[in-house]
């Protein structure tokens, strides 16, 4: 075998090899968070669609969602550890396990806001369009956080305080009236220090808040 045969075969072995491992990785963190998750979800909803796709994201459907609430999903996005490049690529870009608590209300929402943590990777799209639309700039006195909105929003500061009771950092606070969106977002710590239970209390608190 020639040398250059031999680095192939060695690289070819090394790249299937991590992709195991990094599947492996996802789908055992994955359904770790999954079993964590069990408690709080009968707060929200009957019945859950489980999904994976492929082996980085993990969506729940909740079908006939409590009140406030009209639908709502559960996203656990994990970083890319199946794929060497892309996962170093991810954390350099400030990529970890995310949760995504998205819903529609039955109600139009009383405010407009965004509440981000612009270092993380999955609000840029959102700063950059709101951005563009011209909503405005809040100053905020916590300064991990951009806050913008369309109108005066008086109660910021409550509803980062209620977002943050679980112990998990805070990502996203999105309100729009399109749709009655509502979304929250947290990084994902390995082992979350609180029950799930007590972030899916904060989701419908903050719901009939807003």
């Amino acid at each position: 075998m020639s040398p250059e045969l031999a680095i192939f075969v060695v690289v070819v072995i090394a790249i299937v090899g991590w992709f195991a491992l990094g599947t492996h990785l996802n789908v055992r963190k994955g359904h770790r968070f999954l079993e964590w998750l069990q408690s709080g979800l009968p707060l929200v909803g009957e019945k859950t669609t489980l999904r994976w796709l492929g082996s980085s994201v993990v969506h729940l459907q909740i079908e006939n969602a409590r009140e406030p609430f009209r639908r709502v999903e559960v996203l656990v996005v994990l970083e890319p550890r199946d794929v060497p490049p892309w996962w170093l690529l991810s954390r350099l870009r400030g990529r970890r396990d995310l949760l995504i608590v998205r819903t529609e209300l039955r109600s139009v929402p009383k405010i407009q806001v965004e509440i981000l943590d612009p270092q993380a990777w999955s609000v840029r799209a959102i700063e950059k369009e709101v951005r563009q639309q011209q909503w405005h700039p809040v100053p905020f006195e916590n300064p991990g956080l951009q806050v913008y909105a369309l109108a005066p929003v008086a109660n910021i500061a409550e509803l980062v305080a209620e977002a943050e009771r679980p112990g998990l950092s805070l990502v996203r606070i999105g309100v729009r009236r399109a749709k009655n969106s509502f979304e929250m977002q947290w990084r994902l710590p390995s082992r979350p220090a609180s029950a799930a239970r007590a972030v899916f209390e904060t989701v419908q608190r903050l719901a009939r808040q807003v």
